[in-house]
C-alpha cells in the first residue's frame, strides 16, 4: 500500500455518524464538528503552492477561530504546501502527535502474548464513559460532551467502527477503536491509549491483538495504523507493521 492510499485510508471518515460537516474544496480538506473540541475539528489534508500558505493558513484559522473551536491540523502524505508547519508555529500551534503510517497484511505472523485482562467491547455509556476517563485530564464538561458524542456514533445504523476497553480486575486501563474502510478490504485502528501506571504491561497488545482479530473474522486483509513515533510505532513493527511515511498532527487549543 503507498502513502497516498495509507492516508487516505485514515481520512475515511464517517460524518454522518460522528456528527460533523466534511468541507473539501479540492486544495483544502476539513471538518466542522458539532463541539468545539479539538478532535471535532481540524484540516485533513493541504495542497498550497509556497507563496500561497501563509494567506490560506490565516484563512483556514480564522474560519476554526471564529467559531471559538479547539482544532487539529494534519501534515501528511497528501499535504502539499512547502512551509506549512513553520505557518502553524507560528501561528501558536503545537505539534500534537509525532507518528509513522504504517500498513500491514492481516492476519500478522506469530502469536501475541497471554495476558491477564477481561476485554469489552465498547457498547453502552458505561463502557464509552470508562474509555473517554483514561485521560485523567479532562474535565467533567470535557467528559460529558465526549461521552454524548460517542453515544451517539455508536447507535448509529451505518457506523463501520467501534472501541474496545481494557479492564485490569474491574479499572479500565486500556482503550483502542477501530473503524474499517468503505472500501470493505482494510481496518484503521486508532485512538489507543493505556492508563500510565499500566504502561508496558501487555495493555496496547492485547488491545491490539483484539482488534486485528475482530478485523480478521470480519474479511478484512489490511490494517492502518497512525502510530506515535516512540511509543505504538515499535511495538507494531516487531509484529511485522512497515513504515509508508511519516504524519504529523498540530493541535490549537
Amino acid at each position: 500500500m503507498n502513502p497516498d492510499v495509507a492516508e487516505r485510508v485514515a481520512m475515511d471518515d464517517e460524518p454522518e455518524c460522528e456528527g460533523f460537516e466534511r468541507i473539501d474544496r479540492g486544495d483544502v480538506r476539513y471538518k466542522l464538528g458539532a463541539d468545539l473540541l479539538p478532535w471535532s475539528n481540524g484540516v485533513a489534508y493541504a495542497r498550497w503552492r509556497p507563496d500561497e500558505v501563509e494567506e490560506r493558513v490565516n484563512e483556514i484559522i480564522d474560519i476554526f477561530r471564529s467559531r471559538s473551536a479547539a482544532f487539529t491540523w494534519q501534515i501528511g502524505p497528501n499535504t502539499d504546501a512547502v512551509g506549512l508547519s513553520r505557518s502553524l508555529a507560528a501561528h501558536g500551534l503545537r505539534k500534537e502527535i509525532d507518528a509513522l503510517l504504517l500498513t500491514a497484511k492481516i492476519p500478522i505472523r506469530g502469536r501475541l502474548p497471554e495476558h491477564d485482562l477481561r476485554l469489552v467491547e465498547e457498547h453502552d455509556e458505561r463502557t464509552a464513559t470508562d474509555a473517554i476517563r483514561l485521560d485523567r485530564d479532562r474535565t467533567a464538561d470535557e467528559v460529558r460532551t465526549r461521552v454524548e458524542a460517542r453515544m451517539r456514533y455508536l447507535q448509529c445504523p451505518s457506523r463501520r467502527g467501534g472501541g474496545v476497553v481494557a479492564y485490569r480486575r474491574d479499572q479500565a486501563v486500556g482503550y483502542g477503536a477501530w473503524r474499517y474502510g468503505s472500501d470493505g478490504d482494510t481496518v484503521l485502528l486508532h485512538m489507543a491509549s493505556t492508563l500510565r501506571p499500566h504502561r508496558r504491561t501487555g495493555v496496547y497488545t492485547a488491545i491490539l491483538g483484539w482488534r486485528l482479530d475482530r478485523a480478521v473474522r470480519d474479511g478484512k486483509t489490511t490494517a492502518v495504523v497512525v502510530a506515535e513515533r516512540a511509543t505504538s510505532a515499535p511495538i507494531l513493527m516487531r509484529k511485522g507493521f512497515r513504515e509508508v511515511s511519516a504524519l504529523q498532527i498540530w493541535m490549537a487549543v
